[in-house]
């Protein structure tokens, strides 16, 4: 299982500049918190957009054409993955997994070729950057894999809308880290906690391709006042005209070797 270790970044000369934004929200600090619009039309709010179903980790296969089978699991090279390498007796719970019920529960419904919809009875959450789900059953030698999300809290008069300093606590270097994490525990709910892993993961790298980006921005406007200065100094060199000058010069130079090498020709 992969594991992302917090470290502090410090603040990148973007970031300074950038007070009113946030890696986990796009409203300004001066946004009330409002509630925006949330659809009820679907299972997922914004369908695949907001909770895409690929993963760079995932491969997926399907015994039918119809879309309500749930896929399955499959190796980089386009073979089934069985549940045998995880299972070692029958009837126990796998190692690594939880039985899928009450503060471990997932919601991960497994639909079969024949229609049938059923929970998966076992679940692995694994703690990628990209969090993800493993879910095997009792009766089926299937491993089925999906990204692991928040699950959504419908409300009737919206969603919450957060600013970028109400994120300030949920960040991995954040004062009061541990805290977070205990009552994050207490809500058991491991969809959340994943996303919360998610939302800190992406705020470190987030972090560090700014400070990059700062650094290059940096070493662009050293190479960009180098340059000026090169183009300032030719300017007071006068090399354009003087090089261009030399133009007819050239022609005549080589108007001179040729007549040169003719007259050395009848010499000989």
């Amino acid at each position: 299982m992969l594991k992302v270790e917090g470290r502090a970044f410090r603040k990148s000369r973007r970031q300074a500049k950038r007070k009113d934004g946030s890696e986990g929200s796009t409203a300004p600090v001066s946004t009330p918190a409002t509630r925006g619009p949330w659809s009820r039309s679907g299972s997922r709010a914004d369908g695949g957009e907001l909770y895409p179903d690929e993963h760079l980790f995932m491969h997926h296969l399907t015994d039918t054409d119809s879309p309500n089978e749930t896929p399955y699991a499959a190796t980089t090279t386009g073979f089934p993955l069985y549940k045998g390498s995880y299972v070692t007796k029958s009837g126990a719970i796998p190692p690594g997994f939880q039985r899928n019920k009450g503060d471990h529960f997932i919601s991960f419904p497994i639909t079969s070729p024949e229609g049938d919809v059923r929970q998966a009875q076992y679940v692995q959450v694994v703690m990628h950057p990209n969090p993800f789900v493993i879910g095997i059953r009792d009766d089926s030698d299937k491993v089925y894999t999906a990204p692991l999300y928040a699950a959504p809290i419908f409300h009737y008069d919206g969603k919450p809308v957060y600013r970028a300093q109400e994120l300030e606590f949920l960040k991995m270097e954040a004062e009061g880290k541990q805290q977070t994490d205990r009552m994050l525990k207490r809500l058991n709910d491991p969809s959340l906690v994943a996303e919360v892993h998610r939302f800190r993961t992406m705020t470190q790298e987030l972090t560090r391709m700014e400070e990059a980006i700062a650094e290059g921005e940096d070493r662009w406007g050293e190479l960009a006042t180098m340059q000026c200065k090169t183009i300032r100094r030719l300017e007071m060199a006068d090399a354009l005209n003087r090089i261009k000058d030399q133009d007819e010069g050239l022609v005549d130079d080589v108007l001179r070797s040729v007549g040169e090498s003719s007259q050395r020709g009848r010499c000989a």
